[in-house]
């Protein structure tokens, strides 16, 4: 991408515009006055909102400990799944009773201590989430994963689904015939959905579920702003 620069020379305002680098930084400097001279504003003012949001999303790496890569291109890939659809979804959305006093992170009444930890970990990365949103899958199916959440730089939203009884056989196949559901509609493990495991005696901690969600969002944000060879 074109580097610009303004400043003055013998009292008109220019614009610098680079190209390469090191040995082979070359520019090319022109009057801001003119046809060229306001096409030439134009892209700088693009240039500036560009590094505005690239510093946006080196931040949000930082915020959440996740390795910045030297130089990216971005390809955004469209997805049903934006942050515009995550906007749209209702929360807390599964109309059956909850029995317990768990409260997660957001405050929301949920339904096991899993999801309580699980929303500890989205809230330590300061991340936006939604308990049990809405979603309407082919033919009308209503299903309400236990989380989502959105990630604004790369306009995406994805989802959480806590299997706290991995060691209960009639858990296990109920919750096959969910995943199974997830994939036909375009909604995959490691791309759009991360599943997080548990048993009866034993549960990840809110650490070890914080580098799950990390490792996830580093590898979407990697298929998004592809490493220029």
């Amino acid at each position: 991408m074109p580097r610009f620069r303004t400043g003055f020379h013998r009292g008109s305002q220019v614009i610098r515009t680079y190209s390469g680098r090191g040995k082979n930084l070359k520019y090319q400097e022109n009057i801001l006055s003119g046809e060229k001279g306001t096409a030439l504003k134009l892209q700088y003012e693009t240039y500036k909102i560009c590094l505005s949001e690239f510093e946006q999303y080196r931040n949000e790496l930082i915020k959440r400990h996740i390795p910045i890569s030297d130089y990216f291109k971005f390809i955004r890939d469209p997805s049903p799944f934006n942050v515009e659809a995550w906007n749209n979804f209702k929360a807390c959305s599964n109309p059956n009773e909850i029995k317990t006093d768990y409260y997660d992170a957001y405050g929301n009444n949920v339904r096991s201590r899993g999801e309580m930890i699980v929303a500890g970990a989205l809230k330590a990365l300061g991340l936006e989430a939604k308990y049990e949103p809405l979603l309407i899958l082919k033919g009308g199916k209503k299903r309400s994963p236990d989380y989502s959440f959105p990630v604004r730089i790369i306009d995406r939203c994805f989802f959480i689904e806590f299997y706290g009884k991995c060691d209960n056989e009639g858990y296990v196949d109920y919750n096959y015939g969910k995943i199974d559901e997830y994939i036909r509609n375009g909604i995959l493990p490691n791309r759009d959905l991360i599943l997080i495991c548990g048993t009866e005696n034993w549960l990840p901690t809110q650490e070890e579920i914080i580098r799950i969600i990390s490792s996830f969002i580093n590898n979407a944000v990697e298929r998004t702003y592809n490493r220029k060879s």
